[in-house]
C-alpha cells in the first residue's frame, strides 16, 4: 500500500461536532489542578537541588505541550487503524517490553529497569505496552466470542505480565490485569468463567508479593505502619500527616509543610496527600467529583458506540475509562493508607512524562470515538434512518 494510500484510508480532518466538552472541561481542571500544585511542590525543592526554582514545573510544561500535539494528532486517525493493525500492536507491546533488556537501551531507576532511555526523553515502556495489547484485545472480542476468545486473550496478558514484572513493576501489572477483568466482564464473559482465573491471579499475587522482601516489607508497613516509622512506614505516615494538617479547607496553597523534604515524591506518587493537606478535604473531593464524572462519561461514550454498532470503539471506551479510574484509585488509596505504599502517580495531576502523555493519548483516542459516533449519527441521518 502506497503511503499517501494509506493516509487517506487512516487519516481524517476531525469537526468539534459531536465532542464531549463537560468530559473535555474535567480533563482540563484536571490538568489545571496538576500544573498548580506540581509548582507549589517543586518550587523549594528544584531551587535546592537543581539551583533553578523552574526546573521542574518548566519539564512539566514541555510534557504538557507535547502532550496537546499528541492528542490533537490521534484524534485525527481513524479508530479503525488500531482495529485493522490489532496483531502488529499486538507484536508491538512484546517488542517495547523486551527491548530495555539490550545494554544501553534500557535504564535502571531505584533498581527497577523499566525504562527505555532515547536520550532526548525516557519512556517507561510498560505505559505502551498495555495500551497496545489493549487495542488487540478490544479487536479480538469484535470478531470472536468473547467466552470462547477469553483463554487467549488472557495467555497474552499473562505473557506480557511476566515481562512486566520482570522489570520490578506490579503496579503496572495489577493495573493491565484489572482492566482486562473488567473489559471482558462488560463484553459479556460470564461470570462464572472469570472467577476461577480471578483467584488464579489473587492467589498468584502472595508469592510474588513473599518473593521480593520490598514488597513485603510495603505490606506489613502498611498494616502498622508505625511500627517502622523511619524505615518502611516512613511514607504512609507522612501522607497521613499531609491529610491530618489539612483537615477540611487546607492550609492554604503553598503552605504545606510535608513538601520540605519530609514527603517524598510529594509532586509525583503523594501528590493527593499535598493536595489535601494544602488544600484540604473539601477540595480533594472535587478531584474525586471530576474524575468520577470523566468515568461515567466515558461509560456513556462507550455504551452509545455500542448502540452505533461501533463495537471496537466501545470497547475501547471501556478500557480507557477503566486505565484511568484504576490508576487514580490506586494513587488515592495509598495516599490514603488503604492500600500498600506503590509508586503511581495521580493521572492528569502528577508530575509530567510518559503517564501524562499517555492520558494525553487516551484524550485523542476518545475524542476520535466521539467524532466517529458523530459521523455514524449523520450519515444515518442523510440515509433517511
Amino acid at each position: 500500500m502506497l503511503l499517501s494510500d494509506f493516509i487517506k484510508k487512516n487519516i481524517l480532518i476531525s469537526e468539534s461536532q459531536g465532542i464531549d466538552h463537560t468530559m473535555i472541561i474535567c480533563f482540563v481542571a484536571l490538568l489545571s489542578i496538576g500544573l498548580i500544585m506540581i509548582t507549589s511542590a517543586t518550587l523549594d525543592y528544584a531551587l535546592e537541588v537543581k539551583s533553578n526554582a523552574y526546573y521542574f514545573i518548566s519539564k512539566h510544561l514541555i510534557y504538557l505541550l507535547m502532550g496537546i500535539i499528541l492528542s490533537i494528532i490521534i484524534s485525527k486517525i481513524k479508530i479503525s487503524l488500531y482495529y485493522d493493525y490489532g496483531k502488529y500492536f499486538l507484536l508491538l507491546s512484546f517488542i517495547i517490553s523486551l527491548i530495555i533488556f539490550i545494554p544501553g537501551l534500557g535504564k535502571e531507576i531505584n533498581g527497577a529497569k523499566r525504562w527505555l532511555d532515547l536520550g532526548f526523553i525516557t519512556i517507561q515502556v510498560s505505559e505502551i505496552s498495555r495500551l497496545f495489547i489493549m487495542f488487540w484485545i478490544a479487536g479480538f472480542i469484535v470478531k470472536h466470542d468473547v467466552n470462547k476468545s477469553f483463554n487467549k486473550c488472557f495467555l497474552m496478558v499473562v505473557l506480557l505480565s511476566l515481562i512486566i514484572l520482570s522489570q520490578r513493576d506490579f503496579g503496572s501489572t495489577a493495573l493491565l490485569v484489572f482492566t482486562f477483568f473488567s473489559l471482558m466482564l462488560v463484553a459479556g464473559l460470564r461470570l462464572k468463567l472469570l472467577l476461577p482465573y480471578l483467584s488464579v491471579v489473587v492467589l498468584t499475587a502472595i508469592p510474588l508479593i513473599l518473593y521480593q522482601p520490598y514488597r513485603l516489607k510495603r505490606v506489613v508497613s502498611f498494616m502498622n505502619p508505625w511500627d517502622d516509622q523511619s524505615g518502611s512506614g516512613y511514607q504512609l505516615i507522612a501522607s497521613l500527616l499531609a491529610f491530618g494538617k489539612g483537615g477540611v479547607f487546607g492550609l492554604g496553597l503553598g503552605s504545606s509543610v510535608q513538601k520540605l523534604r519530609y514527603l517524598p515524591e510529594s509532586y509525583n506518587d503523594f501528590i493527593f496527600a499535598l493536595i489535601a493537606e494544602e488544600l484540604g478535604l473539601f477540595f480533594c473531593l472535587i478531584v474525586l467529583i471530576l474524575f468520577s464524572i470523566i468515568f461515567f462519561r466515558i461509560v456513556k461514550l462507550a455504551n452509545r458506540s455500542s448502540d452505533n454498532n461501533l463495537k471496537f470503539a466501545a470497547n475501547l471506551s471501556f478500557t480507557l475509562g477503566f486505565f484511568i479510574t484504576y490508576q487514580a484509585l490506586i494513587h488515592i488509596m495509598v495516599n490514603t493508607g488503604l492500600a500498600p505504599t506503590k509508586g503511581m502517580g495521580l493521572p492528569l495531576i502528577s508530575y509530567g512524562g510518559t503517564n501524562l502523555l499517555m492520558m494525553f493519548i487516551f484524550i485523542g483516542l476518545l475524542i476520535r470515538i466521539q467524532i466517529e459516533n458523530r459521523q455514524k449519527i449523520s450519515h444515518a441521518v442523510k440515509r433517511g434512518y
